[in-house]
């Protein structure tokens, strides 16, 4: 076959080839460029807060669908401190209190500043509606590009809330839902292995407490934080965990499967259990016992106390001893002795788990 004139057998493109290749691409970049910068524009045009009343619609809109997060996320404070803690939407939606409708009434803009008024209300926890009038302070940004100048709130209305603990458990729980805790977001407790956990909240109230199926329940309930609407000032609680039903039925049920396994042993000196005097060299020994039989005959009630070396450990008390029957036969005759001993146990939970010990050795670490 023919080469056409002005080609080359390798199959490159001709000088007047390489022209309109060049100029179609250059047409396609320009609408490429075009197409982009009307994209930006329209976002921009509808996302951008450009009358001074946006952003505090923005902001009370959220208030009250409940957006803690995306109020928050890029809020000074939170942006400057990492171990500043965000609240969930679904922690903040069930937050008692929260804003329930508002009204933009007015407008006074001065240049790059204005002041917007709204009417805002919210049903009272303790009964009826309450009704404000509010002013927010506004401030414009200029931007390069089309469409970019926004207008911004001079202030957030949120202030920290501080939950101190005396040692670091896996969760809170606010408002019903559970929050996780990371201990190497807490402010360490130079008293003790405890610390404070900190989080931005926004207006509402934060019932403060612990998950309905940890190991820990709060020993003195708290009163719901309150976090004004306008202004609100930073607020602290401190919690002080206490062994909850479960840590107490696990705990309980436990002692009760070693005694019951105890019990049904047929030796005088079953391993990890109460003892015979006999074998334990007090009694004289002759020929080897028979017919082995325990029975239990009391025990104390379950008691957790603290230990003073970790909040997050707690011992069964030791206030009088179980009293169990053993009897057996030794040279044709039934013996029986009555033989006391403590009931050990101990408990080191974090509040979502729980390491459980009974009997001696193993609870005597």
């Amino acid at each position: 076959m023919p080469v056409p004139p002005g080609r080359a057998i390798t199959g490159d493109l001709t000088p007047e080839e390489s022209r309109r290749l060049r100029r179609s691409l250059q047409r396609w970049l320009v609408v490429v460029v075009v197409l982009v910068a009307a994209l930006t524009s329209v976002v921009n045009w509808v996302f951008v807060d450009r009358e001074p009343q946006d952003p505090v619609e923005t902001w009370l809109e959220g208030l009250q669908a409940g957006r803690s997060r995306q109020l928050l996320s890029r809020a000074e404070a939170v942006v400057a401190d990492p171990a500043l803690g965000v609240f969930s939407n679904r922690v903040y939606r069930g937050a008692a209190g929260r804003l329930g409708g508002h009204e933009v009434l007015a407008v006074d803009q001065q240049g790059t500043r204005a002041e917007v008024s709204a009417r805002v209300w919210w049903d009272d926890p303790g009964g009826g509606r309450r009704e404000e009038v509010h002013r927010y302070r506004v401030h414009q940004v200029r931007l390069t590009g089309p469409f970019n100048d926004q207008w911004e709130l001079d202030s957030l209305d949120a202030a920290p809330l501080a939950v101190h603990l005396p040692a670091p458990l896996d969760e809170l729980s606010v408002n019903g839902e559970s929050v996780d805790l990371d201990a190497g977001d807490r402010e360490p407790d130079p008293r003790g292995p405890g610390g404070t956990w900190r989080f931005e909240a926004l207006p509402g109230e934060y019932a403060i407490g612990l998950p309905g199926d940890s190991y820990y329940e709060v020993a003195d309930p708290l009163a719901p934080v309150t976090m004004a609407f306008r202004d609100p000032r930073p607020a602290a609680v401190e919690l002080r965990p206490a062994p909850s039903p479960r840590m107490w039925q696990e705990t309980e049920d436990r002692i009760r499967a070693w005694l019951e396994e105890c019990m049904e042993a047929e030796e005088l000196a079953p391993e990890r259990c109460p003892s015979s005097r006999r074998s334990t060299g007090t009694e004289p020994t002759g020929t080897e016992p028979t017919d082995v039989e325990w029975r239990l005959l009391s025990r104390p009630a379950l008691v957790l106390t603290a230990d003073p070396g970790d909040p997050l450990r707690w011992n069964a008390g030791r206030h009088r001893p179980a009293v169990a029957r053993l009897s057996y036969r030794e040279n044709g005759e039934r013996v029986v002795e009555r033989v006391e001993f403590p009931v050990r146990a101990t408990v080191r939970s974090t509040g979502g788990s729980a390491e459980i010990s009974v009997g001696p050795p193993a609870a005597e670490g």
